[in-house]
């Protein structure tokens, strides 16, 4: 059975060669969230067997708050996503137990290991 991923990035482009490169990988993406609310929307629907999240997303949550909220929901690996590497994000990303965490720029080789470490 493909495993569905869940894809949270506000930056379209972003996003969406994250989702190309799941498909090519032989993962199903999900239509990819750019919110908390959409997220949380998404996970309650189609019940993703991994979400990748953007620690910074559009919105009142950020991704660490909705990473809590997913995990109350369903428990799903979360791979954290960033651009900013500081002591105090990566305190609260912690906090949130993520199954990985990821810096941008993305490195293929680097996600593609991640995934296939959880998923198997």
């Amino acid at each position: 059975m493909t495993k569905k991923i869940l894809v949270v990035e506000d930056e379209v482009i972003t996003a969406m060669g994250m989702t190309d490169m799941l498909e090519l990988w032989g993962y199903e993406p999900l239509e990819p969230a750019a919110t908390a609310s959409e997220a949380l929307e998404r996970v309650a629907a189609q019940k993703p067997d991994l979400v990748i999240l953007d620690i910074r997303i559009q919105g009142e949550a950020d991704g660490i708050e909705t990473a809590k909220k997913i995990r109350q929901m369903i428990q799903v690996p979360v791979v954290f996503v960033t651009g900013y590497t500081d002591s105090e994000i990566r305190k609260r990303a912690e906090a949130a137990s993520p199954a990985g965490y990821l810096v941008k720029p993305i490195d293929l080789d680097r996600l593609k290991s991640v995934l296939s470490s959880i998923l198997g």
